[in-house]
């Protein structure tokens, strides 16, 4: 029996800046994801800290939450059937 799974997606700002928010969407859709949200935001340090506590005893850990809040992000719900 099939389960739908639910997958968080994030363009990163540098995906942004590049221009690449369509052909993302694009990729994952063509893989089978249905996109059922989205959200164009500018992350603040504090939800991004949230977001990434799994690793934040690792060294890159402070880059990455500076790098994330450097620019927008698109932030996506995708389901699909596994």
């Amino acid at each position: 029996m099939a389960k739908m799974e639910h997958t968080f997606i994030a363009i990163k700002p540098d995906g942004i800046q590049r221009g690449l928010v369509g052909d993302t969407i694009k990729h994952f859709e063509q893989k089978g994801f249905r996109l059922v949200a989205m959200k164009f935001l500018r992350a603040s340090e504090e939800l991004l800290k949230q977001h990434y506590i799994d690793l934040k005893d690792r060294l890159f850990y402070p880059g990455l939450v500076k790098y994330m809040n450097s620019g927008p992000v698109v932030a996506m719900e995708h389901h699909s059937w596994q």
